[in-house]
């Protein structure tokens, strides 16, 4: 059973939803939300006042332009960092038909829009990391993986701000049927592989270069290990920015409702129904962000990473939790 969020996604809840959260990514295309048909003004109802001949044929006089209604926007959120904890869940129909145990957020990335819209900065944490902090004087000795199974999503964002000495406002998870839906709705995303991805698991044979991925390569291209954890994060990352491009491109075509059918399992925290039409302005003057993307591997983040003797967690990475604060909060500390 899924665990019900704070804000379940609406339509256009969730276009703002994952234009900000993830990276920008359903865009509204440049189109402003509408706020309906204008009220009727008295001179425009009908009445039963008859006309006189020379008044119909008479050429109508000229009607000024509706003043547009301002838009509300909350200039506090407009003008402030706004930071989200994306998560990817690895859980789809196929697993939860088959009663497989456990839910791993695999995919860890806080995502940092500066509060003049001009800087993205994405931040991956390995999901073999231990020993993080719970933010309420616990630490986490299991992996960081897991977490959000023991402690909630919330639980997570919590450990999160911990651990990069940061504030964030709230986060989005998907699962992977969901992902899958994000890359098919917009025809796939194009990626730059960097090494060669041979993967006979998710029957992969990437060579260095440009490649299209539809839905489930992109999925595999964002899972599979072969080049290591850390490599993967940044694939990862990757994959997200190269979706976030296809939405807000306006060339391309993607229609919502059929977007909507599979995003059951999307849950985030948001207050998307208060913030809708700031976050949708946040976005749009984001487009033309510059994007950073880091992984908070080893070794400048590390203190240790392998398989620890005389243990059984396997093989985990130890943070260095001052160098990661240290780093997070000259990114994205203000």
């Amino acid at each position: 059973m899924i665990r019900p969020a704070r804000d379940r996604a609406q339509p256009l809840a969730l276009l703002t939803l994952a234009l900000l959260a993830l990276a920008l990514l359903l865009s509204a295309c440049g189109q402003q939300p509408s706020a309906g048909p204008p009220s009727p003004t008295p001179s425009a109802i009908a009445t039963s006042t008859p006309t006189t001949a020379a008044a119909q044929s008479a050429t109508p006089e000229p009607t000024a332009e509706p003043t547009p209604t301002p838009v509300p926007h909350d200039a506090a959120l407009l003008n402030s960092r706004f930071t989200v904890l994306v998560v990817g869940e690895d859980s789809d129909r196929w697993r939860e038909a088959a009663g497989t145990p456990g839910r791993n957020t695999d995919a860890i990335i806080v995502v940092s829009l500066s509060a003049d819209q001009s800087e993205l900065v994405m931040l991956g944490l390995p999901r073999d990391t231990v020993d993080v902090p719970l933010g309420d004087g616990r630490t986490y000795a299991g992996k960081v993986n897991a977490i959000a199974y023991h402690f909630g999503l919330d639980g997570l964002q919590r450990a999160m701000e911990a651990l990069l000495g940061v504030p964030i406002d709230g986060y989005i998870k998907v699962d992977m049927d969901n992902f899958v839906r994000l890359v098919n709705t917009v025809g796939g995303v194009d990626v730059e592989v960097q090494t060669r991805i041979y993967d006979p698991k998710f029957h992969l044979d990437l060579r260095p270069g440009a490649v299209h991925l539809d839905g489930s390569m992109a999925l595999y291209y964002s899972r599979s290990r072969q080049d290591g954890d850390y490599a993967r994060a940044a694939r990862q990352q990757q994959v997200l920015l190269a979706l976030m491009r296809k939405y807000v491109d306006p060339e391309t075509p993607w229609s919502l409702d059929a977007l909507l059918v599979h995003m059951d399992a999307l849950e985030t925290s948001l207050h998307l129904r208060r913030d809708l039409l700031t976050l949708v302005e946040m976005g749009r003057r984001a487009q033309g962000a510059r994007v950073s993307q880091v992984v908070l591997g080893p070794p400048r983040f590390a203190l240790f990473e392998g398989f620890e003797p005389g243990t059984s967690r396997g093989w985990v990475m130890i943070p260095d939790v001052p160098e990661i604060r240290s780093f997070a909060r000259r990114l994205i500390g203000d």
